[in-house]
């Protein structure tokens, strides 16, 4: 008798338990309003190595010296969040990287209305692109987005660029995929005419793998040199490939 009681003390707790699991509540956008973007940059830093918090906050926040603040917070996942209290603000820290603490490349998006940070992508970064050695004629606004469309995604170009008379070179602006290796250079020419050669230089580059082309390490570390140890790789990449960083009028 005592264990037919157990039994059934037994199929009831599981019947209460389907009962709890089964249906639940759905919400409606219109119940909860829509959320506004706030003012919050998702980042990563490009490197292995664990980023010594309250040092990276101090050096940040230095760098950017936001006029309303900024507060860094440690989210996890090797993820950070940078809560900014003004656009502006924001738009600075956007607009002037890439930006590096202790030599690794800070990879950083907008966090969106109703976004998870932990699954915001952070493979991209923006950086300025200077073009040598483009043929005369050819210094137009299109020519320049498609170059910046061959070396990631074209995201606008310095105004002095076609101001005034002629120059060493031209300055884009370029969202790139850090997982691939940079261009060092690429084919161009005119409809009918012969190929020539335009040449990059990229502004506040970091650390830059000699062998692979890629970023965020060095060739110490480099997968290709390892898989080659009894060989002797080329080195295709050089320093030849940082230009002296300016500021845009834009």
């Amino acid at each position: 008798m005592a264990s037919s009681s157990v039994n059934m003390e037994d199929m009831y707790s599981r019947l209460s338990l389907e009962e709890e699991e089964e249906g639940g509540v759905v919400i409606g956008v219109e119940d909860v309003g829509r959320q506004k973007d706030s003012f919050v940059l998702i980042g990563r830093f490009l490197t292995d190595r664990n980023i010594n918090f309250q040092a990276m906050q101090n050096v940040l926040a230095s760098l950017w010296r936001p006029k309303e603040g900024v507060e860094i917070r440690d989210i996890g996942g090797q993820r950070f969040s940078f809560v900014f209290y003004h656009k502006l603000d924001l738009q600075k820290v956007i607009e002037g990287g890439p930006w590096t603490f202790e030599q690794s490349l800070l990879l950083h998006q907008s966090l969106k209305a109703n976004e998870d940070p932990q699954r915001v992508q952070l493979n991209t970064m923006d950086i300025w692109v200077q073009i040598y050695d483009l043929p005369n004629g050819m210094m137009s606004e299109k020519v320049f987005q498609s170059i910046g469309n061959s070396i990631g995604m074209f995201v606008k170009s310095d105004s002095n660029n076609i101001e005034g008379g002629w120059k060493p070179y031209v300055r884009i602006r370029v969202c790139m995929d850090v997982r691939k290796p940079i261009k060092r250079r690429m084919k161009i020419k005119r409809e009918g005419g012969a190929w020539g050669w335009v040449n990059f230089k990229y502004e506040r580059l970091s650390t830059l793998c000699f062998v692979c082309g890629t970023l965020g390490h060095s060739e110490r570390d480099c997968e290709v040199v390892y898989a080659n140890p009894d060989k002797t790789v080329e080195r295709a990449y050089g320093t030849w490939l940082r230009a002296p960083f300016r500021n845009a009028k834009n």
